[in-house]
């Protein structure tokens, strides 16, 4: 099989299992059950510090519109909380709570324990080698999002 066939084959059934695999992990009995997106954005503002709406939506390769609902809805669970912004009082910076940085923690260790258990056949060569060629993987496609990739899918 043409090798651009396999990958495109691979990467439509990764993303069907990936979300699969995130779905079914019990992170609710652990405390608040994130959604993927919630949990990608609370754990960019866990992980990086503070910062305006616009600055998430860069970082997430996400309208403003759909960051502003997500903040909302980490707000109203009192997950992140709005400061205003030191260099522009007019503007406002997302923090994290006390309470979001322990739901954070909380699902990235039954996220990290999932994946633990996923990779325990796998050499620690094979583990670092994949971390290496997946990270590639990603720094490709965000170096080509919004830049002429936008084709018709014919296959």
């Amino acid at each position: 099989m043409d090798d651009y066939l396999q990958i495109g084959r691979q990467f439509g059934l990764f993303l069907r299992r990936a979300d699969r695999f995130y779905c079914d992990l019990k992170v609710g009995e652990a405390g608040i059950n994130l959604d993927r997106a919630a949990y990608l954005l609370l754990g960019r503002i866990v992980t990086d510090g503070p910062a305006r709406l616009s600055v998430l939506a860069d970082d997430l390769q996400l309208d403003l519109s759909t960051i502003s609902r997500q903040v909302a809805a980490l707000e109203a669970a009192q997950l992140v909380a709005r400061t205003p912004d030191s260099a522009d009082r007019r503007a406002s910076v997302i923090a994290a709570t006390d309470t979001g940085t322990e739901v954070y923690s909380r699902n990235k260790e039954i996220w990290l324990a999932a994946l633990r258990d996923l990779f325990a056949d796998w050499s620690p060569s094979e583990r670092s080698e994949f971390a290496r060629l997946f990270t590639r993987f990603n720094e490709s496609i965000a170096a080509h999002a919004g830049g002429g990739m936008r084709q018709e899918i014919t296959t």
